[in-house]
């Protein structure tokens, strides 16, 4: 936190700068839930096709508090994302164009991050941090899972998300590993398809199978009926801990280990072993742990211990579970490069074969 002045001498920071950041940092929840309203009620689609009054606000989004929406209004001008262009007239800002329907991941992570599912564990980090593990049942009153489960429309932000960052993860691992040209591939908590789909779109004569929970599935279908993959697709609905399809010629698990701990994921690479022929290799695609300055790892870590009791492993702790689920590990492949998106999306593939 050294300062540069003018003349480019380098002054240590002052404790008023000290005080200064650690209230920026604490009003920091003010901007975040703000950020959160106004992307759930819309605010963006509504001030997209011109400037509008609180009062007119408030009728378009069915609130009875005009008072209210012109405070949201009012806080959300303070932090950039509307502006003021008269009284008691309000417009959008470049920033609240990327909450639109239309606005892609910007929009996507805000409705995920804010919401309960996600953001309500995270207020006990203090009792994961002690405990080493996820709080989510004291804040949810349940499991991560089956909160979702009964809140279907944070179940689709957080599907939503994960298929914005599935698209960056194919993006890297595609070039790098091959998969089967004419096997099936059977995707192992595929949520959505999005990587399935893009494998298959590379591999045109390949088929695939997304094997998830049943709730998840129906999203699966459309999003793969509308990429015209129906014919190449099989659904099936289970838990991965207790089985798994069979007669695949690939068993994937991509951004499946690190929401779970150590025990379940012996449990669900066990499952996918025991299926799985000799010779037919068990592919995981996820975070691979590696301590560096400014790695945003411990970050990934912290938020996956409080929200699923998942982590983010190193290579010895991938080697123990591989082990434990009668694996053997034959090839792990980590992107190369300075990009730092490589480390926000999960990218390291390990590929693996029954013992």
């Amino acid at each position: 936190m050294v300062r540069k002045e003018d003349d480019g001498a380098l002054v240590e920071p002052r404790p008023a700068d000290f005080e200064s950041r650690l209230g920026q940092i604490l009003n920091g929840h003010w901007d975040f839930h703000v950020v959160g309203a106004v992307t759930r009620l819309g605010i963006a689609d509504h001030l997209a096709d011109g400037p509008r009054t609180a009062a007119e606000l408030a009728a378009e989004i069915g609130s009875g508090s005009t008072r209210a929406v012109a405070g949201l209004l009012n806080v959300a001008e303070s932090i950039g994302l509307v502006r003021r262009v008269g009284a008691d007239l309000y417009g959008e800002t470049p920033m609240l164009a990327l909450l639109r329907r239309d606005g892609g991941a910007s929009r996507t992570i805000a409705l995920m991050v804010t919401a309960p599912g996600l953001s309500r564990p995270l207020e006990m980090l203090d009792r994961a941090v002690l405990s080493g593990r996820a709080h989510s049942e004291q804040t949810l009153g349940k499991r991560v899972w089956a909160y979702y489960e009964d809140n279907p429309e944070e179940e689709a932000w957080f599907a939503d998300y994960m298929s914005e960052l599935t698209e960056m993860v194919a993006d890297s691992v595609l070039p790098r590993y091959e998969f089967p040209a004419r096997g099936r591939i059977v995707d192992v908590g595929g949520s959505n398809g999005t990587f399935l789909a893009r494998i298959l779109a590379k591999y045109p004569a390949a088929s695939g199978v997304i094997f998830d929970r049943r709730a998840v599935l129906d999203g699966a279908r459309r999003s793969i009926a509308e990429q015209g993959l129906t014919d190449r697709v099989e659904f099936v609905a289970g838990d991965f801990r207790e089985e798994a399809p069979v007669g695949g010629d690939l068993y994937l698990l991509k951004s499946v280990l690190c929401d779970w701990d150590d025990e379940s994921c012996v449990r669900i690479l066990t499952r996918c072993r025991e299926v799985a022929a000799p010779g037919v290799p068990v592919v995981v695609v996820d975070w691979l742990y590696r301590e560096h300055p400014e790695s945003v790892f411990d970050a990934i870590d912290l938020r996956q211990l409080a929200t699923l009791d998942g982590k983010v492993r190193s290579l010895p702790q991938y080697e123990s579970l591989f082990a434990a689920a009668g694996l053997q590990l034959r090839r792990v492949d980590s992107p190369t490069g300075p990009d730092p998106a490589e480390e926000w999306a999960p990218t390291t593939v390990f590929e693996t074969v029954p013992r």
